[in-house]
């Protein structure tokens, strides 16, 4: 059985993606989300979030309430905003930016493949959101945005599947092509069925994928699949696969709230850390950190880089940033021992430059912000090939896709 394979898509109507795809439900803020209900009536976000418009029966997070969103979603699909198409396809998605462009594909991963290893994870998950997702997927039926993978793509079977892909763009015209408000453009080629076969085929001498975001919806997706085992459509989870070379991984920054100190507290407090090499004041016109090791801290009244020593747990495996900071000064010096949950503790994620941090600290002078630089994706890949987790927020991943573009059915 193929691990990557192609699937019978659905998409939004050929002459409405830019009005249908929507970002992230949670990416929106209230006022915001009901204008944008009020003015499209096509947007994915009255499937995801039917009580916008008129008043729920059900409490958000209910059966009821998925009940509703799968409603919403047989209408918007008898309505023609959605359609099926003829077929198993693989879809070819473009992602471009004002500072980056990525392209991988869309297809449907089997829960097998994930359960042999050859997708691997780096981040933990909560049970409660892992039996909550499986819920949903359960009674909504249908994954509406894929989980985001990376593929090697500097050895023979990354390459074989770059050329299946530049193949492919290189003789079609894309399908879909929109910008959205936020200046990035969206461009979507479906492959034909025998090509999409030759795309799966490469992926299928790929070794491994490393799982880039979606963690909970994966393990939700096992969940589902090991309760019906013998359902074929819910033994694969939409997937969308892109080289490494072309994903964007930012920092995921650190704001510690509600701690009064004045810089020479904040001096003497770095002093104490176990491993650090150096620390010194820095203006606040710095760059971002130039490297892994080295941490900006942003104070309403001082700046300092920090240089922490080379970064290694105790067993002598690599160590994030992040881990070695609350390993070393935010748990020993702050007492903040779970980073989880402690409302000291904030993640902001690497879209704010430098500039947007220090202006967030001038606002909040009782905060202080620890600018991470971006985790490389060597890294990522060797904590999960030897089974081990980041700590939670630690990489802003992009390409981040729209709601409601690609669509698998499950029931």
């Amino acid at each position: 059985m193929r691990s990557f394979r192609p699937f019978e898509l659905i998409v939004p109507a050929w002459d409405k993606p830019h009005l249908v795809a929507s970002r992230s439900y949670l990416s929106y803020g209230k006022a915001e989300l009901q204008d944008k209900l009020d003015r499209n009536p096509y947007s994915f976000l009255h499937v995801i979030n039917p009580a916008g418009t008129k008043a729920a029966k059900a409490k958000r997070g209910s059966e009821g309430f998925f009940a509703l969103v799968r409603n919403r979603f047989e209408e918007f699909v008898a309505d023609g905003l959605l359609q099926r198409l003829e077929g198993n396809h693989i879809a070819i998605y473009r992602q471009t930016t004002p500072t980056s462009s990525c392209t991988g594909v869309v297809g449907t991963l089997a829960v097998e493949s994930i359960r042999s290893g050859r997708l691997k994870v780096h981040e933990q998950t909560l049970q409660k959101r892992e039996r909550l997702f499986a819920k949903y997927l359960n009674t909504v039926g249908c994954h509406a945005e894929p989980i985001l993978c990376m593929f090697p793509d500097q050895d023979a079977p990354g390459r074989a599947t770059q050329q299946c892909i530049d193949a492919w763009i290189q003789n079609h015209s894309p399908e879909i092509d929109f910008s959205t408000t936020d200046r990035i453009r969206h461009t979507v080629w479906i492959v034909g069925e025998i090509a999409s076969l030759e795309i799966s085929d490469a992926m299928e001498n790929v070794s491994s994928m490393y799982l880039a975001d979606g963690h909970h919806r994966v393990a939700s997706s096992l969940i589902l699949s090991e309760k019906f085992p013998h359902d074929s459509a819910k033994q694969h989870v939409l997937t969308f696969a892109v080289p490494e070379s072309e994903l964007v991984v930012r920092g995921y920054h650190r704001e510690i709230i509600g701690m009064p100190w004045s810089p020479e507290e904040w001096d003497e407090a770095f002093r104490r850390m176990t491993e650090i090499d150096h620390v010194q004041r820095i203006p606040n016109h710095a760059s971002p950190p130039s490297d892994v090791g080295i941490v900006h801290v942003h104070h309403a009244q001082a700046n300092w880089v920090l240089h922490l020593k080379e970064p290694a747990d105790q067993l002598g495996r690599m160590e994030v940033d992040a881990a070695q900071l609350q390993r070393t000064f935010f748990e020993p010096e702050l007492n903040i021992k779970d980073p989880r949950n402690d409302k000291r503790l904030a993640y902001i994620p690497g879209t704010l430059n430098s500039a947007d941090l220090r202006a967030r600290v001038m606002k909040q002078p009782d905060s202080v912000v620890f600018e991470l630089h971006p985790v490389p994706t060597r890294l990522i890949k060797e904590t999960a090939d030897r089974g081990g987790y980041l700590p939670p927020k630690s990489t802003w991943v992009e390409p981040k896709l729209r709601s409601g573009l690609f669509i698998h059915d499950i029931q």
